[in-house]
């Protein structure tokens, strides 16, 4: 991704690349400069053809299986396997996405949230100081007071659950 960074007249970039080889390349400057060095950079990767960049498509990473990760009993919607490197908060924000996925509910009430992650086989601590953390990340938006409150994933939540998510596959 290239930034510009306005210094006097002249533009200048920078270009950070991580290839998936582990390779990594990362360049500031003129436009000119950067397209130039990118280039060497590809050109000189294993594999690459002589005197050619390679290309690289690039392919979007699947949508995890919301409705794998989650089943609904009882008319709650709960995770259906239990994951040992997953804390309650995690779960909490992987049921609160898998909601919005699935059910197209935009928010879930602290109460409902909570018995989701205890029956999900999590022992979760207050939900309102399980989640502080991850509201002011901006991860949640709480709403309501005491006991209606409501909590409702963000989009950057949302990413953040997706991750989370594509680790479990």
């Amino acid at each position: 991704m290239a930034y510009p960074e306005s210094k006097g007249a002249t533009m200048n970039y920078k270009l950070r690349i991580k290839h998936p080889s582990g390779a990594e390349f990362e360049a500031e400057g003129p436009v000119e400069f950067i397209r130039n060095e990118k280039e060497g950079f590809l050109r000189a990767l294993p594999g690459a053809a002589a005197g050619e960049p390679q290309k690289y498509h690039a392919e979007p990473a699947a949508e995890p299986a919301w409705s794998a990760l989650a089943e609904t009993r009882n008319g709650l919607l709960i995770l259906k396997n239990k994951h040992h490197g997953l804390k309650a908060g995690e779960a909490a924000l992987l049921l609160l996405a898998c909601e919005r996925q699935v059910n197209k509910t935009l928010s879930l009430g602290a109460i409902t949230l909570s018995k989701a992650i205890k029956a999900s086989g999590y022992a979760p601590e207050r939900v309102d100081r399980m989640l502080a953390k991850a509201t002011r990340e901006g991860l949640v938006k709480a709403s309501g007071t005491k006991r209606n409150r409501a909590y409702q994933i963000t989009d950057k939540g949302l990413e953040r659950a997706w991750l989370e998510a594509r680790k479990l596959e």
